[in-house]
């Protein structure tokens, strides 16, 4: 089946029957119910729960995860331009299978040269989305973790992934966001969210932009497979342990292993937890590493990787003002994230680094 760019309100019964019955599954849907999932900032999803003529077959889902191209002309063209759409389709299609962190099993993955895309995941209720502005439990955090050592232990210092042209390869520490935009964005945070950073954040945000072309240069670390947005709202949370899986991967980069570790760290627990416990979970997911194989990264030089990290979320946080669809939700995240990632880094002591 060549499966077409449609919208969420052009998918019907008929068409969710021929996709089933094109991967093996002899259903006949009679119906569909479409409900939002999330905020939208980037992309559009919906669950699509899906009604059977006499019953749902054996192996036949009863909801699919559908997501799409932003209705908003700001964030489709983000997505478009700095080839996000494309990475999240081209990572569910090459390299999810063999990434060793849980994601959803893909029914569909599609995109057209002019951005229009289209995935339709599997639905992995009753886990539940995780919040970035509630956190994670301990527990939850060191399942993360474990997640994110999967991740880059299956690609560490895999060349081979700069080969593929969808394969983002920054050339310096973060991608996506030049000095310029940078610069441009934390004028955009002080212009139209004044008054709602404390001023300690607003002083290491200030320091940060104006040594960030320091700060951004290539680091020459081994990389690996790395997630990028690697916080609570792109996790789904089983409970009772299970495993946690992984969402969203339209930043998927060949980078260094502690931008992920930093920035899920910096927003998924309160500062309290996080002091008291910070070390143990770096060893943790440092020792996980080891474990699966990964050599050559002493506990060190990864501690290295991360403290320089803890900026990384400063820099999406103020560049997600001027990039993404702009919600009341949206505004509460981003500056929870400006805030959470500016006291990391005061908790790291990482300012020295920028000079």
């Amino acid at each position: 089946m060549t499966t077409s760019i449609l919208t969420p309100t052009e998918l019907e019964a008929d068409w969710f029957t021929e996709l089933l019955r094109g991967r093996g599954i002899d259903a006949t849907v009679a119906g569909v119910d479409r409900e939002p999932v999330g905020t939208g900032q980037l992309a559009e999803t919906r669950r699509f729960t899906l009604r059977y003529a006499g019953g749902p077959p054996p192996g036949a889902p009863a909801a699919l995860i559908g997501k799409f191209t932003s209705d908003n002309d700001v964030a489709a063209e983000t997505g478009h331009t700095l080839g996000i759409y494309r990475s999240e389709v081209m990572f569910y299609r090459e390299l999810a299978e063999g990434a060793g962190i849980r994601t959803p099993k893909v029914y569909a993955a599609e995109i057209n040269d002019q951005g229009r895309f289209l995935l339709l995941l599997e639905d992995l209720a009753p886990a539940r989305a995780g919040n970035q502005l509630d956190g994670c439990t301990l527990d939850e955090v060191r399942r993360g973790l474990s997640e994110a050592a999967l991740l880059h232990a299956a690609y560490w210092d895999d060349a081979g992934l700069a080969e593929r042209d969808w394969v983002y390869v920054p050339e310096g520490a973060q991608g996506f966001y030049t000095t310029e935009l940078v610069e441009r964005s934390w004028k955009h945070v002080c212009d139209t969210y004044d008054g709602r950073l404390p001023a300690e954040v607003v002083e290491v945000c200030a320091r940060y932009v104006a040594g960030h072309e320091r700060w951004n240069r290539r680091r020459g670390r081994p990389r690996c497979l790395t997630h990028n947005d690697f916080r609570p709202d792109n996790m789904l949370l089983p409970d009772g342990g299970g495993r946690v899986a992984l969402v969203d991967w339209q930043t998927v980069s060949f980078l260094e292993a502690g931008m992920d570790a930093a920035y899920f760290l910096g927003g998924a627990l309160d500062r309290e937890t996080r002091r008291a416990r910070e070390p143990e979970l770096l060893r943790h997911y440092h020792d996980d590493l080891q474990s699966l194989g990964v050599t050559g990264y002493p506990y060190a030089e990864f501690h290295d990787d991360y403290r320089h990290y803890t900026f990384a979320a400063l820099t999406v946080g103020m560049g997600a003002t001027l990039l993404v669809k702009r919600t009341e939700r949206g505004d509460q995240m981003l500056m929870r994230m400006i805030c959470d990632a500016a006291y990391h880094v005061l908790d790291t002591g990482a300012l020295e680094l920028l000079g």
